[in-house]
């Protein structure tokens, strides 16, 4: 096991990081609807309509991902209202570092959204709870919402109640009715939320370039009306690069992946306040994902 993740940033170790505990302007909670226990889900979650609470402390700028020196490397963390590509083949440690920002947001009472396309929230749930245990009291409160693509796909009744079972992603426009239900809510309750979409492959392979990019365009101009931060998942070697190129375009930075021989290396593009743009290496396990080489401003070794 990997033992020399940096866990959770501190406070005081970022000062421009969102601040992680909002007080939240009315209880959360889910609903089953006719279809089988799917949520219910409606711009103020069945309450009555509330001003949202803001954060003290002036203006947030960023968002913890869960990885202390990953957000030292990003100047403070996750740029809010940011959207981010994840790029990087299988067994590299994705799943874990989208995991881990979510998890990092509602242990603090941040609300998430997850969109599968690739893995039934079953086993999406077995890779989060190894970081929260207390993950089915997060979901109760109403903090950890699924949109699952995959479980119908593959025969299986989804059966989680805090879960939007569909029937796989040939229609984008339920797709995105159903994500956009969830945000609109979130926006109503919440200063913000954090998004994952795991993963955009599927999508892409289904529909093509053009029909996806429509898709992405609209889902990130909603996410980021509704104050939220999101992550979405590409698997590298199975597109072409002006696929790539172009998913790149509509996103704020990109998380480049890949294993050589000295081991697991990361590069980030885009975003804001980047210490350095070079190859980090980094090192994950079931409890995390953080950076294990040194960097400076201008150099990373």
């Amino acid at each position: 096991m990997f033992v020399g993740v940096a866990r959770n940033a501190d406070a005081a170790d970022l000062p421009q990081v969102i601040p992680m505990h909002f007080e939240r302007s009315a209880s959360v909670f889910h609903q089953a609807n006719a279809g089988g226990g799917a949520p219910n889900v409606g711009a103020s979650f069945g309450q009555k309509k509330m001003p949202v609470k803001r954060p003290s402390g002036g203006k947030p700028t960023k968002a913890r991902s869960g990885g202390k020196r990953i957000d030292e490397l990003l100047g403070g963390g996750l740029p809010f209202r940011s959207c981010s590509l994840i790029q990087g083949p299988a067994f590299i440690g994705k799943d874990i570092l989208l995991s881990q920002f979510i998890a990092e947001g509602i242990r603090s009472g941040i609300p998430a959204l997850v969109i599968l396309t690739q893995s039934t929230t079953s086993k999406f749930r077995k890779t989060i709870v190894e970081m929260d245990f207390k993950l089915e009291d997060r979901e109760r409160s109403g903090l950890l919402s699924y949109v699952d693509c995959h479980a119908k796909t593959v025969g299986l009744m989804g059966k989680n109640p805090f879960a939007l079972y569909l029937n796989g992603v040939g229609d984008l426009d339920a797709v995105s009715h159903s994500i956009d239900n969830f945000q609109s809510g979130y926006r109503e309750n919440f200063f913000y939320h954090r998004l994952i979409f795991d993963s955009l492959s599927p999508i892409l392979r289904t529909h093509g370039i053009n029909k996806t990019l429509s898709f992405l365009t609209n889902m990130i101009a909603k996410t980021k009306a509704y104050n939220g931060i999101a992550m979405f998942d590409l698997a590298s070697g199975i597109h072409k690069p002006e696929e790539i190129n172009a998913l790149e375009h509509v996103m704020d930075g990109t998380f480049v992946l890949k294993e050589e021989k000295v081991g697991l290396l990361m590069m980030v593009k885009g975003l804001q306040d980047v210490k350095g743009r070079d190859w980090v290496r980094y090192a994950f396990d079931e409890k995390g994902f953080d950076i294990t080489g040194s960097f400076s401003y201008n150099y990373i070794k």
